[in-house]
């Protein structure tokens, strides 16, 4: 849920194939060479194509033209922004952790950069990159900074859920239904599907809680 990820449902950057990307592959297929180009107009295909093979879950692929765009022009935001995504798409979270840390050092406020690093530090596949505190501190900053995103309020809950705090994850997830029927027009059936897996996973989990809990006290 990279979670503006949805990519995880944190996951807000949309990556759609337009006419212009379409261009690019098919200038790739034809053999035309890049050097030709104008830095300018370099840097604009390797986007295109990286948009591209992203969209069309070609990790490897979209990471090397995201990376050449960085080599041309490191300040590229777009392709920083980006990269960010493809990495934890990739499950690359060292490199993902290096550049969204970077990121938020330089764009503090961006809370869809803070909600994507605590997103990958909730839910990497790789438990030497799970840390339930990080992603706590980094999802509840992100929700000042944008208190009615619910994709903010997803990871926070995927966050307390990781850190056991079932009740706190079930309360945040609950609000996070309320956020979504209220904000978020563009939801798809996937989000749809991914939001309400998580609202059974922390409501069993508290249910759950509260029994160990029960019996304890008898």
């Amino acid at each position: 849920m990279m979670k503006y990820f949805w990519l995880p449902p944190t996951l807000c950057c949309l990556l759609a194939i337009n006419l212009q990307a379409q261009e690019a592959t098919n200038q790739i297929s034809s053999g035309l060479q890049i050097e030709e180009r104008t830095q300018e107009e370099r840097i604009q295909f390797l986007l295109d194509v990286a948009q591209v093979y992203f969209s069309e879950d070609n990790f490897e692929d979209a990471m090397s033209a995201y990376e050449r765009v960085l080599a041309i022009d490191p300040d590229n935001q777009q392709a920083r922004f980006v990269i960010g995504h493809v990495y934890i798409s990739a499950k690359q979270y060292g490199k993902a952790v290096e550049q969204l840390t970077e990121l938020a050092e330089d764009f503090p406020e961006d809370f869809q950069v803070l909600n994507n690093l605590a997103w990958l530090y909730a839910t990497a596949e790789d438990p030497a990159y799970r840390n339930a505190e990080k992603a706590i501190e980094l999802a509840q900053k992100a929700m000042v900074l944008a208190p009615n995103d619910h994709h903010v309020w997803s990871t926070l809950s995927e966050a307390y859920y990781i850190n056991g705090d079932y009740e706190k994850a079930y309360r945040a997830i609950t609000h996070m239904a309320q956020l979504a029927a209220r904000y978020g027009k563009n939801l798809t059936q996937e989000g749809v599907d991914n939001y309400n897996q998580q609202i059974l996973k922390c409501k069993r989990a508290l249910e759950t809680q509260k029994i160990f809990e029960d019996e304890d006290e008898e």
